[in-house]
């Protein structure tokens, strides 16, 4: 299958900058452009312009590239794809469960959602600590919700560190785990090195590790001006370090 690539901010920040990001994904070969709406945080911070940043997956749509956010309730799910779908009809969509959210009520009602329409994808990251059950267990619960398989993608971000982490990434990845998951479920399984690596230089690296295995593509961070984003600011490319990236794998 075609390998599937998912980039763009860790957040959406303001309309200046996502069209900035539009000018620059426009140019490349992305299927989805990543602008965040809502973002879970370790401490209070920007969290996301939230609904009223929901035009600006209708500007990302009106370049020709589909919007792609993660989102936290399943009401957030419901206004995205309302909203989406009442402008853009022949467009596709990607929402997704990040690894902090692990309410499997949340997690089954997301993908419920999701269900009822067929131009929406969900994607599905794996939850913060190292475990194939609990792993399992997400994504048994997404599928209970009722969404098809064909519309379902995993997501492997790695897990935190717990003892032996010698390049010193920020999340510790288990690719043999992933090949596993991608085996037993029969679903694809991209990889984000922006949340595995950290930083710039631990992305690289893990990205090249990662294209020895059989992964279906990638989510990457890539701000037009990263030094000053509001979120995750150390892990995030710059367009021509993309550029470069893409080369590299």
């Amino acid at each position: 299958m075609k390998k599937i690539i998912i980039a763009g901010p860790c957040a959406a920040e303001s309309k200046e900058q996502v069209l900035a990001t539009l000018k620059e994904a426009t140019l490349r070969r992305i299927d989805f452009v990543r602008l965040s709406l809502w973002k879970p945080r370790t401490k209070p911070g920007f969290d996301g312009l939230g609904d009223r940043g929901i035009n600006l997956l209708l500007e990302a749509a009106r370049t020709g590239i589909n919007p792609a956010t993660e989102v936290l309730l399943p009401d957030q799910a419901k206004k995205v794809i309302y909203t989406f779908f009442s402008a853009f009809e022949n467009m596709r969509l990607l929402l997704w469960i990040g690894s902090r959210n692990q309410n499997h009520y949340i997690q089954r009602e997301i993908a419920r959602v999701v269900a009822i329409d067929k131009r929406v994808f969900l994607m599905v990251k794996n939850q913060p600590w190292e475990s194939q059950e609990h792993w399992e267990g997400i994504i048994n619960h997404v599928l209970e919700g009722g969404i098809d398989k064909n519309n379902l993608i995993l997501c492997h971000r790695g897990f935190l560190p717990n003892g032996v982490n010698p390049h010193h990434y920020r999340n510790v990845p288990n690719f043999e785990m992933s090949m596993k998951m991608k085996e037993k479920f029969g679903l694809p399984i991209i990889f984000d090195p922006s949340h595995t690596g950290g930083n710039v230089v631990n992305v690289m690296k893990v990205a090249r590790q990662a294209a020895e295995y059989d992964f279906d593509g990638m989510i990457i961070e890539v701000h037009p001006d990263p030094s000053n984003a509001l979120t995750d600011a150390k892990q995030q490319l710059t367009w021509k370090q993309f550029d470069r990236l893409q080369k590299l794998r």
